[in-house]
């Protein structure tokens, strides 16, 4: 059945899917910490909303083609190059004070708009105008697509295919207004599509920000504020729920903690646990997992290691700290770590059981001297 889609219609439903945007935009800009992004969003839909009114006015006859044929061009130029930058912005975290360079692209078509009349000439003007939506999505998308290593949200794709599709879509309607004869459908389904995508990225958008607020909020339940590191919950839930025989699992304990707070005050004691977080971290390979415990304590848990490298990395580690240099208020803070190693041995192992082993190790260190790694052996006592 042959559906005839009337051009006035389209292009009203052209100016709702930018406004329903542009609210959606303006909604969680409200809602989010830092905008990104979402304002240049709001304001490109909008003005592309205002370009599409401009088009429709003049299909009307409402409005004569020397008015709303460059109000369109102008517009929707200036609405894609805002596009474009609230997605670099929503994409990246950032805004180079050069992306703001794009708003060149609207003066130049301004310029060539009144100097050629180009816009006299319907398919011409049609042409340019999806060149321009070419164009910014097109490079939006792969912008989009670009960032994913460094935020792997599954919104993010979905985005990108979104922005994608428009871009595809303004291609094929040029395809249709320049060469029907090989174009895949003509321009005004085309031109229907795109409005679908339209309503995708506003969709895609506001998930990514609710994806990203909600990833922020995971981070922050499980970094320990002070040091930036893993907290005790983030770190149990880094463990297999049963000890994995060859993995090694190693506490430490800052020997002497209460006296630093007593002597050189909190702030010192603040300042002595994050530098020992930052040491340690530098010298753990990326399977390790890290984190404070809790006070003064600290675990790690390595993968695929025997018990006299888990040993072995505890010496290294304790000399890590031994030879750290922390000073506060012109004095230097002396600093050493009690490590209890427990590894593995057996796959009939529970995780409980492990942090036994290991705590009593950990014991066995202090009882010996501190300032040590003990490797946890049948020989050690376990507390009840």
């Amino acid at each position: 059945m042959n559906v005839h889609l009337d051009l006035a219609t389209v292009l009203l439903l052209h100016q709702c899917s930018f406004l329903v945007g542009a609210l959606c935009f303006v909604y969680m800009r409200l809602q989010s910490r830092n905008g990104e992004g979402l304002g240049a969003l709001a304001t490109g839909y909008l003005s592309l909303a205002l370009a599409s009114a401009f088009a429709g006015l003049g299909e009307q006859h409402r409005l004569t083609v020397a008015v709303w044929g460059p109000g369109s061009i102008i517009m929707g130029a200036t609405g894609y190059a805002l596009f474009w930058i609230g997605i670099r912005r929503l994409s990246s975290g950032r805004l180079r004070r050069t992306d703001w360079w794009v708003l060149v692209i609207p003066v130049i078509a301004a310029a060539l708009t009144f100097a050629t009349q180009f816009y006299l000439i319907s398919p011409v003007r049609s042409s340019v105008s999806n060149a321009l939506a070419f164009t910014s999505l097109a490079v939006s998308a792969v912008c989009v697509l670009k960032d994913r290593s460094r935020e792997r949200l599954p919104a993010r794709i979905l985005l990108a295919v979104s922005i994608g599709l428009g871009a595809l879509l303004a291609f094929l309607v040029i395809l249709g207004l320049l060469a029907p004869d090989i174009a895949p459908m003509p321009p005004i389904w085309a031109f229907f599509l795109r409005i679908m995508c339209q309503f995708g990225v506003a969709l895609f958008v506001v998930i990514l920000v609710t994806e990203r607020t909600e990833a922020e909020l995971r981070c922050v339940a499980d970094t320990d504020m002070l040091t930036g590191i893993g907290n005790r919950r983030w770190f149990m839930s880094r463990l297999p729920r049963t000890a994995i025989e060859g993995n090694a699992l190693l506490l430490m304990d800052l020997d002497f903690f209460k006296q630093v707070n007593d002597r050189f005050g909190h702030d010192a004691g603040d300042a002595v646990l994050v530098s020992f977080a930052e040491a340690i971290s530098r010298n753990l390979q990326a399977d390790a997992s890290f984190g404070r415990l809790g006070g003064e304590e600290f675990g790690l848990y390595l993968p695929r290691i025997t018990a006299s490298e888990a040993l072995a990395m505890g010496e290294s580690l304790r000399n890590v700290v031994r030879d750290l240099t922390v000073e506060h208020c012109g004095e230097r803070i002396p600093l050493t770590v009690s490590i209890g190693v427990a590894a593995v041995a057996q796959p009939q192992c529970s995780l409980a059981d492990l942090f036994k082993m290991a705590d009593a190790a950990l014991y066995a260190a202090k009882d010996s001297g501190r300032d040590r790694a003990v490797l946890f052996e049948p020989s050690i006592r376990i507390a009840a």
